[in-house]
């Protein structure tokens, strides 16, 4: 009798051997075999890390190590114990291995082979170099019968300093502060006419000779955007008198008023300290509003009035006090609302737009949510109904810690006294430019751009005709390091813009030096705060890094 079975149990057979002869899809090496990245480090010195620049080649890395370390100090490199690290390709190996102490007082040689066999050669030249860069440079002349002081501005290999047209200058005193370890050739004091430009030179403890010149010009404002920077201060870890940086993560946000710097610490009830905004030294404490004001943030206004959030928890009541100035004695409670709503609180992040006296708006950001809150100022009054906020949902696309939020330290900035005009939101995945009206995301920076931007701080100005943002950023992924970085977003479509494209300085336009400690900021807190002179003429912006420091800058229009 023939098996009905018979066929069908064949083709299942067939069915189960093709299966199992299935074979995995091949993976083949890699041919790269180029490090991606190389620098140098000190041994047991945090982020004190060197980069190498290329020849045109490629096939050798020059890194240029500080004769000390750090600069300003008496440590002296030892250039045979450093430790050479580099990132490779997948699949590539590196002869001979690194990531020990070295000697790099002579070039090394280093081969790499892909996973296919192929090598390359680079060979690493390290060389201890001296400080030939002039610190700060002062002139004194008369005016007017008075002794005048002013200071330069560098600008490449040129100590600039802006004088009116018509000032005698032939007489000034001059002083150039450079390095310790270093010498200038002009005599600390010396008299010399600057009437026409006058050369001079740095030399270094290792001999290297920088030529400066020293020039007196007219000062020239620029139609458009910011010209020349000059830092104003540097003031990193404890002092004395009650103006120290704790190491406790208390210092959480920073507004400018009139002469003063105001810094916010979260202590429980809070502590209100003002800085001089000129120098960075401690004047005095500021009273708080009420006895147990507990707050992490403070925000100026376009005119130097401030307003104060205290931090609500769910249940909590959300106030926000205004001050006239730095200096008034009574500020004034404008609002109060019961945070019903936002679980993880409200009060980590505020921020405003527009004149708190006449119109503004205030956002602020209901932590590990999508959500927005919003009031509005007209005629110095909240006009909320009962106070209570608009709530608008930020386009979140991007996960963050496992569900779709901004986290809980987000930025949401305004960019007119208007909720349907465009903000900006900065939280721990990007930077984006957002329609007030739709929420509908307008443009986001190019990752490369923005870095590793986390919970940067930042804030949203207007000056010279340009309109820019501009937040802390994180240097070398360490939270204890980081730099102001100022771009120019007038034009909405460059605010996607990549480091690659040409135009890209246009766009990033001021980067300040970095500040950085030893002491853990693992909260990735901060502020960065804008003021700017009465004929709007300079533009004041000073970075607040948690446990680490305060640094501010003069933006000009010169």
């Amino acid at each position: 009798m023939r098996n009905i079975y018979q066929v069908p149990a064949i083709i299942m057979g067939l069915g189960m051997a093709f299966t199992a002869c299935h074979k995995p899809e091949p993976i083949f090496p890699k041919e790269d075999s180029k490090p991606q990245s190389i620098w140098l480090e000190l041994p047991g010195v945090k982020d004190a890390t060197f980069e190498p620049v290329y020849n045109t080649a490629k096939d050798s890395a020059f890194i240029e190590v500080p004769y000390f370390y750090p600069v300003e100090s008496d440590n002296e490199t030892d250039i045979h114990k450093l430790i050479l690290r580099a990132n490779l390709p997948l699949d590539a190996v590196m002869r001979p291995a690194i990531g020990t102490l070295m000697d790099m007082s002579k070039p090394i040689s280093l081969e790499i082979t892909g996973g296919t066999g192929q090598k390359s050669k680079l060979v690493v030249v390290a060389k201890k170099v001296g400080d030939v860069t002039v610190k700060k440079a002062t002139m004194h002349y008369l005016l007017d019968g008075a002794d005048t002081e002013v200071e330069a501005v560098m600008k490449d290999n040129d100590v600039i300093f802006y004088v009116l047209p018509g000032v005698d200058v032939s007489k000034a005193q001059v002083s150039v502060t450079v390095n310790s370890h270093s010498t200038v050739s002009i005599a600390d004091g010396a008299t010399v006419n600057l009437s026409n430009p006058v050369p001079f030179t740095v030399k270094s403890i290792d001999g290297i000779v920088k030529p400066y010149t020293l020039k007196v010009l007219p000062p020239v404002k620029k139609p458009y955007g910011i010209g020349i920077t000059r830092k104003l201060f540097v003031k990193l870890g404890a002092a004395s008198g009650g103006g120290g940086i704790s190491t406790n993560y208390t210092e959480t946000s920073m507004a400018v008023s009139g002469d003063y710097l105001v810094v916010v610490s979260n202590t429980n009830p809070s502590k209100l300290r003002l800085f001089n905004r000129t120098t960075g030294n401690y004047v005095q404490d500021m009273p708080l509003p009420v006895s147990n004001f507990y707050s992490f943030q403070m925000q100026n206004d376009s005119m130097g009035a401030l307003v104060g959030a205290s931090f609500a928890a769910l249940n909590d009541k959300f106030t926000l006090y205004r001050w006239k100035s730095a200096t008034d004695p009574a500020p004034e409670k404008i609002l109060e609302w019961s945070n019903t709503t936002a679980w993880a609180g409200v009060g980590r992040r505020v921020r405003i737009y527009g004149d708190l006296y006449k119109d503004a708006v205030i956002y602020a950001t209901a932590s590990q949510t999508a959500d927005i809150y919003k009031w509005r100022i007209h005629n110095g009054k909240i006009v909320n109904a009962t106070n209570t906020p608009d709530v608008n949902a930020a386009p979140v696309v991007a996960t963050y810690k496992g569900t779709d939020n901004i986290g809980y330290l987000a930025d949401a900035l305004p960019t007119a006294a208007s909720f349907s005009s465009t903000y900006f939101i900065n939280y721990g995945s990007e930077i984006a430019m957002v329609n007030g009206g739709s929420n509908a995301r307008i443009a986001a920076f190019n990752t490369d751009a923005a870095g590793y931007i986390f919970h940067a701080p930042s804030v949203y100005f207007n000056f010279n005709g340009a309109s820019y943002l501009a937040f802390l950023k994180y240097n070398s992924w360490s939270l204890n390091n980081g730099n102001i970085a100022l771009f120019d977003v007038t034009d909405p479509a460059a605010v996607s813009m990549s480091p690659a494209n040409p135009a890209y300085g246009a766009f990033n336009v001021f980067n300040a030096e970095s500040i950085a400690g030893p002491a853990d900021n693992g909260n990735g807190t901060g502020d960065v705060c804008v003021s700017f002179a009465p004929d709007r003429s300079s533009a004041y912006i000073y970075m607040l890094l948690t446990n680490v420091g305060i640094i501010g800058y003069e933006l000009t229009t010169y």
